[in-house]
């Protein structure tokens, strides 16, 4: 029997199964094949009680001042007395939901964002040539994750790619990287013009390549990301506790 927290994904597998069981229990109408299901794996009377522990984790995620919601999971404040305002929160939860179970991370807030960016040109000022590859890569994943949230929220995270194969599109237009880093860096990521349009950073949704997506990216992106952002926000906390 399953006791931890309910998310979106969980809900949306259970009505997988329950859709799926139709030839198993014919006798029984979708609702109670799902109450089934439900009670089976997670001991409720019913699959409503999962949708109200649901909600009490979306919930948990909103900081309230006043009239102004703010979600931490999905960076969205919204006016928690307005309808439509609560629908397209709920709808942008489920999104980031969604992508995290696959991703394993979800973007980062436009303040972890500027944070980052902010320590990375720090960074390529120094003389050190490890630094200034640790700086330009702190500004190029401020940008991928800004890109990022932006797919996300627009349902298209799946055709995004993942960051090791984003820098070699990123690279050939990012002039804010002195030449001698983008070089090393196009040197060990690769160098591929034509993904993102001349002056932007957001992976276009109509793109004119295919991502590779692979496993082996995948893997890799996890790990040089994490790597990134905790040492620039490591670096940022140093600097405020001095």
């Amino acid at each position: 029997m399953k006791m931890n927290t309910i998310t979106w994904v969980d809900l949306a597998r259970l009505k997988k199964a329950a859709k799926a069981a139709k030839a198993t229990l014919p006798d029984l109408t979708h609702m109670q094949r799902l109450n089934a299901i439900a009670a089976a794996e997670y001991g409720v009377r019913h699959f409503h009680e999962l949708e109200k522990r649901y909600d009490a984790q979306v919930a948990s995620h909103v900081d309230v001042d006043g009239g102004a919601h703010h979600c931490r999971f999905c960076s969205f404040t919204f006016d928690g007395t307005l309808p439509a305002d609560i629908k397209a929160h709920s709808e942008r939860h489920q999104l980031f939901a969604e992508a995290q179970a696959t991703l394993g991370f979800v973007p980062m807030s436009y303040k972890e964002r500027e944070q980052v960016k902010r320590t990375g040109y720090e960074w390529m000022r120094s003389p050190d040539p490890g630094t200034q590859r640790q700086g330009a890569l702190a500004v190029l994943l401020s940008h991928f994750e800004r890109s990022m949230e932006h797919a996300v929220d627009g349902g298209r995270w799946h055709k995004h790619p993942y960051f090791v194969e984003y820098l070699a599109y990123a690279l050939p237009g990012a002039g804010f990287v002195p030449e001698s880093i983008r070089q090393r860096l196009a040197k060990e990521f690769g160098d591929k013009p034509g993904g993102i349009p001349a002056g932007a950073t957001d992976w276009p949704s109509q793109a004119a390549v295919k991502v590779t997506r692979s496993a082996s990216d995948a893997a890799a992106s996890v790990r040089l990301r994490e790597s990134v952002s905790q040492a620039a926000k490591t670096a940022a906390e140093g600097l405020v506790a001095t």
